[in-house]
Formats: C-alpha cells, sequence, structure tokens
C-alpha cells in the first residue's frame, strides 16, 4: 500500500462537497465552536471568552469589538463581533458557552437597556459563498431567553443584511417566543445568493431591558422551510464536530482516523472506537466499527469540515471496501425523546455513481426501544439528501429510544469513497 497515495484519497475525498450541486443539508454561517478571545472582565480575576459593555466594576465602556480571522466552524474563517451598550449605567455580556450539548453565544443584561450584537462575516474579505446553489432557500437560528417571560414582552429585533456585489438588502424580524427563527432568501431582493460577499445578523435589544437569551447551535442555512412560528430545530444525533480517536498509522504517524484492513505490512481487519463524554453527540457516546470486506485492501474514515460544516469521510483507495458502522447508545440507553421529528436525515456526496457499473452502498438504519428493535435499509447512490421516515420503524416508541444505528455496508463494491456532511440528525421537516 502507497502510504502516500492512501493520504491522498482521503485528502481529496474531504474536498468532494464542492464539486456537487445537488440539493442539501443545512450549511453554517458559525457553528459558534470557536470561541470569543478571552479576556479578563473588570472586577474578575480569571479570562474568559467574553466581550463586554456598559459599567462593569468601576470600569466602563460603550463598546468591545472582536474581529477574529483563521476560526474553524465560520464561514469565510472571519467572524466580526460587537457588542454596544445603550446606557452606560447598565452592563452588558455575550460569551461563548454551550446549551443542550450545543455550542451557544450567551447574551446577558443588567437591569437597564439591554443594548445591542452584531455578528458580521465578510466583513474584511469577501466571502464569495454559494449559499444557494446547495438548496438552501433561509437562514436559520434558535434561541432561547426571557423576552415573553413577562408582560408586556421584551422583543428584540433582528436585522438581517445581505451583499452580493453592489446589491445590498436587508430583511428584519421580531424575536420574542424560544424556538427556531428561518428568514428566507426571498426577503433579500436583487441578492445573487449563489455570490454572497457578506452577511451580518444585528440583533437590537435597546428598546428594552434586562433581557437575556442565547443562541444555540450556530447560524446556518437551510433547505427546508417550516410554517411561521412553528419551525422545529433538528435533533442532532452526531454533530461530526467531535473526533475519532488517534490511531497509529504503521510507518506513517498518529491520526485521528479509524483505519482497517493492510498498512506497511501491518493487518488490521477491524478498527473499533467506543467513546464518552463527547460534545455534539447525542448522550455523549458513539461507538464506532469500522472493518473490511478484504485485508487486502485499506480503508480509513475520519473528520473533517466543508467550510464551516463538520464532515464524515470513508475513503477506499483501491480494491475491495468494507463496512462502517455508527452506533448510538451502546453503552447505555439513550432514553432519547424524538418524538418531535419525522425522520432520520444525511446528507452524502462521494463516487458511487462516477463510473459504470455503479457502486452503490446501503444503509440499514436500527433503532431499538424497549423490546422493539425494528431496521429500515434504504441504497446510497446520487449526491444528496437522505431521508428514512419514522414510519419506517413501526411500533417505536419515539418518546423513549435507546439506540440507533447506521450501517453503511460498501463491502460489495470496490474503491468506493463518500462523505458524510453536517452529521447525522433527527429532522421535523422534510422539503
Amino acid at each position: 500500500m502507497n502510504t502516500k497515495t492512501t493520504l491522498l484519497a482521503f485528502s481529496c475525498l474531504c474536498a468532494l462537497g464542492s464539486l456537487s450541486g445537488f440539493a442539501r443539508a443545512e450549511r453554517f454561517i458559525d457553528t459558534f465552536a470557536a470561541p470569543l478571545p478571552q479576556q479578563t472582565l473588570p472586577g474578575t480575576t480569571s479570562p474568559s471568552p467574553t466581550l463586554w459593555v456598559g459599567t462593569l466594576g468601576g470600569s466602563s465602556q460603550p463598546d468591545d469589538v472582536a474581529s477574529q480571522s483563521g476560526l474553524a466552524g465560520v464561514l469565510g474563517g472571519a467572524r466580526d463581533t460587537t457588542l454596544m451598550a445603550s446606557t452606560m449605567s447598565n452592563s452588558v455580556t455575550l460569551s461563548s458557552t454551550t446549551n443542550g450539548g450545543r455550542y451557544a453565544l450567551g447574551y446577558a443584561a443588567g437591569t437597564g437597556s439591554s443594548g445591542h450584537l452584531l455578528l458580521e462575516y465578510g466583513a474584511a474579505a469577501d466571502l464569495n459563498a454559494n449559499l444557494s446553489g446547495d438548496g438552501s432557500v433561509a437562514f436559520e437560528l434558535e434561541i432561547v431567553g426571557d423576552m415573553d417571560n413577562s408582560i408586556p414582552t421584551r422583543p428584540v429585533q433582528l436585522t438581517v443584511t445581505v451583499a452580493s456585489g453592489a446589491v445590498q438588502a436587508f430583511s428584519t424580524i421580531t424575536v420574542v417566543n424560544d424556538g427556531v427563527y428561518q428568514i428566507p432568501f426571498s426577503n433579500f431582493p436583487g441578492v445573487n445568493f449563489a455570490d454572497v460577499d457578506y452577511v451580518s445578523f444585528d440583533f437590537d435589544g435597546a428598546p428594552v431591558s434586562a433581557i437575556d437569551y442565547d443562541l444555540i447551535g450556530g447560524i446556518r442555512t437551510t433547505a427546508c422551510l417550516q410554517p411561521s412560528g412553528s419551525a422545529v430545530a433538528d435533533i442532532m444525533l452526531d454533530t461530526f464536530g467531535a473526533p475519532f480517536p488517534s490511531r497509529a498509522w504503521p510507518g506513517v504517524g498518529t491520526y485521528p482516523i479509524l483505519w482497517a484492513g493492510k498498512l506497511n505490512g501491518t493487518l488490521k481487519p477491524t478498527d473499533t472506537a467506543s467513546q464518552a463524554g463527547l460534545f455534539g453527540v447525542i448522550a455523549g457516546q458513539r461507538d464506532a466499527v469500522l472493518s473490511t470486506s478484504s485485508q487486502t485492501t485499506f480503508i480509513n474514515a475520519g473528520m473533517s469540515s466543508l467550510d464551516a460544516t463538520p464532515t464524515l469521510s470513508y475513503a477506499t483507495p483501491s480494491s475491495t471496501s468494507g463496512i462502517l458502522k455508527l452506533i448510538y447508545g451502546n453503552q447505555s440507553n439513550l432514553n432519547a425523546n424524538l418524538s418531535r421529528a419525522k425522520a432520520f436525515e444525511l446528507e452524502i456526496q462521494g463516487d458511487m455513481n462516477d463510473s459504470v457499473p455503479y457502486r452503490p452502498v446501503p444503509l440499514t438504519v436500527t433503532v431499538l426501544s424497549g423490546a422493539v428493535t425494528r431496521s429500515a435499509t434504504v441504497t446510497l447512490l446520487n449526491d444528496g439528501m437522505v431521508y428514512i421516515p419514522f414510519t419506517s420503524f413501526p411500533q417505536v416508541n419515539w418518546n423513549d429510544v435507546d439506540r440507533v444505528t447506521f450501517s453503511f455496508d460498501s463491502s460489495q463494491v470496490q474503491a468506493v469513497d463518500y462523505t458524510l456532511i453536517g452529521g447525522l440528525r433527527a429532522s421535523a421537516c422534510i422539503p
């Protein structure tokens, strides 16, 4: 096995996503995984990833700006964050945090006027981002806060601004209830979403007081519009943000990439990884099994990214392939409530149909709930979205799911490569 060829095959596979124009799942503008810069707030002794404005610990400032570049999980790699006070007598903070196993930005105001938060992407250099060629039709974000915890309510005005060439357009919505908000691309007349240079999200809480909220799970695009006021967030089984454990590659080095088969004279028919305490994985646990269909071949699987969106890539440089199995709930029951969703959802891009004969990959999803086990199989051949409706699993109690297994079986074909983009999800929306 030529090791250089093997590593090249994996790295080329990670870039496959840029080649396809089929309808896809959500793409991230910002996953929030990259934290704000560390600073020590007035009156404290330890640094934290937090911006602050107003008056805090005897110090005052009207605004706090963080211009960051080289960020993973951010479209274009750069984010400009501006926090602005609407009165100096109050204090407002913005912190990188987590909420419900997802990355978040936490906004907190004191008792006075609540101020302004501005997130900008493409401020220093044009993004040149194609946000529509992947089938996306709207921006999407999820917010949880106290805007509706009192009467009168304390709404936050969100203005999204998009620029493409000489055209700039904006759309404003009112954010008051906890939930998912979608801003359709159709709200931005004249904008070419195939070539977006700049996008910003301006959260204005200045007209109201004492607002606290979390932006949860990042800012993304979506290909599925839900009824206004009743949009439901996906349930992430695995965001692909947590890498596999490191593996020694004989004669090469150590990488967080599973491998099986024959490498530089070393035989390993199966590679198994049982991980716990993982962020971005349901119940924090994932078991992965990679096995070859022939010990004369070599296969590997590892995490990467496509622009700002995490991915999992599977590569077979040559010869027969193998099986990748991802299991959630193998170590202990998930006891997961998936009832608000309608289907399992994933996006795949690969070379299954790039040559004749085709090289299809059967995917079998197995769900365990109490004493009930049900399986459904679909054939993966074309690039794009794949949905496995919950109706394919009769008698499963979706209020209490104990285990979910995804088995990608390419053992019957040769030299197949594919990338799973944006994680494994239970989705409430099927386009």
